[in-house]
């Protein structure tokens, strides 16, 4: 058996379906009608060298410069809020001024109000005398740093996508209401001047190679040579580095490293490259808990998915040491699921329903409520344009690029920004050489909308304006 080689110049999609099988590479004629990029994305694409702040801020690392906000769904139940108060009132202290902290969703003032069911992102700004098109300016009440705290189906991804092309944005949603406290605790306690982090200054790795599988050998072979090769990942930093690529990343593997045992000790930085699994809308309660879920280097193209080749949220070992860990996850729903398909197609043109809700994977959630800082991952179908151009050409500088940063000690959304960028460059290659309402593209023309929708669709879950205390890692 051989693997299956894609048509050369069409994407190959990740992830794997519970029966074991993969998705063929796409064709032109398997798209519907081509929709246009918000105004949004060409303005970053103007201003992709600029931070997305304005002339009033020096230092976009620094809260009294830039705020804080958190934004609620209009309908919040008010409890959350009150899990969340310790860190609410944290960023409250830091920013110092009660122009540029801000809450929304609980206050009954039109300004102060949150997200209405079906609100757009750009009715949202709108009424806050705002523009998603322009450079934030934090004095006029929106400030840079944007905690959206809701599900994707009350809060959804597109409205998050279009917030974080300007302002840095994260997301906070549990299943379990408690989860939220103790997000909240854990984050405040390592930010107190005299915490020390369980992390050493270390990075790992963990990165499939899944035998006659295309996606996870292009993945491995582009990545493993780039973050190990001459300039090894987070060396400009100060930053060890533990690769677990191929053979070595099992399922016991990423137990280990997420309990610290690794050559490096405890990584402060971890990304995760694989598969992510796809489980029938059939049975809505089974897609819930694993959509998302790592496929670990124990599956084989065929075999079905269960416990011995995919790692859940409920694997993670009840040792492991998170409390200030940093996660990059690149997998197929690895950040969350969307209702419908972003990509594939029904014969007759219709969209695909892939879930009966939208909503936030159950993986990043329990990383976060065991005390990582945040998450950075991908809703939808991932492709392998997050490290190779809409050519082929290898970019792995696109995945690299989030890591060094939060070993530098940035923000996370200001880490994840360059995806933003990337987003914001696509879509006005694809203004100019994609017709808009197009029935069937060529390959060139897939590639561009697919690399588009691609970069559009990685989150930050967890406090965007939470950073590694490099100052503290050994």
């Amino acid at each position: 058996m051989s693997p299956q080689v894609p048509h050369p110049s069409m994407p190959v999609p990740m992830g794997v379906r519970a029966d074991g099988t993969t998705r063929p590479a796409l064709t032109g004629a398997e798209f519907g009608s081509v929709w246009g990029a918000p105004a949004a994305a060409f303005a970053k694409a103007e201003t992709a060298r600029v931070l997305g702040v304005d002339f009033r801020v020096d230092d976009p690392m620094d809260l009294t410069q830039t705020g804080w906000g958190v934004l609620f769904a209009s309908d919040a139940d008010p409890a959350i809020r009150e899990q969340l108060s310790p860190l609410l009132d944290l960023r409250k202290r830091q920013v110092g001024d009660d122009k540029l902290y801000q809450e929304f969703g609980l206050e009954p003032r039109a300004k102060n109000r949150g997200v209405g069911p079906g609100q757009t992102a750009a009715d949202w700004a709108m009424r806050r005398e705002v523009s998603l098109e322009a450079l934030v300016d934090p004095t006029k009440g929106v400030p840079y740093y944007l905690l959206i705290v809701g599900s994707l189906a009350r809060i959804p991804f597109e409205f998050q996508a279009l917030l974080d092309l300007q302002w840095a944005v994260g997301r906070l949603h549990f299943d379990d209401i408690d989860d939220y406290g103790r997000y909240a605790r854990q984050l405040v306690e390592y930010e107190k001047d005299d915490f020390q982090p369980l992390q050493k200054k270390s990075a790992a790795s963990w990165v499939t190679r899944n035998p006659l599988d295309v996606a996870t050998a292009m993945l491995c072979g582009a990545l493993t040579g780039e973050f190990s090769g001459s300039d090894p990942l987070g060396k400009a930093r100060g930053f060890g580095y533990d690769e677990f690529a191929g053979k070595e990343a099992t399922k016991d593997r990423l137990k280990e490293i997420l309990r610290g045992n690794t050559p490096g000790g405890p990584p402060a930085v971890l990304f995760t490259g694989s598969h992510g699994s796809e489980w029938p809308a059939s049975d809505k309660e089974l897609q819930r808990r694993r959509q998302g879920a790592l496929v670990t280097q124990e599956w084989v193209p065929g075999r079905a998915l269960d416990g011995s080749n995919v790692f859940f949220a409920e694997d993670i070992p009840g040792d492991a040491r998170l409390h200030g860990l940093m996660v990059y996850l690149f997998a197929c729903y690895g950040g969350g699921c969307p209702a419908e398909d972003n990509f594939f197609r029904n014969s007759d043109g219709s969209r695909i329903q892939v879930a009966p809700e939208s909503f936030v994977a159950r993986l990043p959630q329990a990383l976060l409520a065991g005390g990582a800082l945040a998450v950075i991952a991908h809703v939808d179908r991932a492709f392998t344009y997050s490290f190779e151009n809409a050519a082929g050409t290898p970019q792995v500088q696109t995945m690299r690029t989030p890591l060094e940063h939060l070993m530098r000690g940035k923000r996370a959304g200001l880490a994840a920004d360059s995806f933003n960028a990337q987003w914001g460059a696509t879509a006005a290659r694809v203004g100019v050489d994609v017709p808009m309402g197009a029935q069937t593209l060529t390959p060139d023309q897939a590639n561009l909308v697919i690399a588009r929708d691609d970069a559009r669709n990685y989150i930050v879950l967890g406090d965007p304006a939470v950073k590694l205390r490099t100052d503290k890692l050994r």
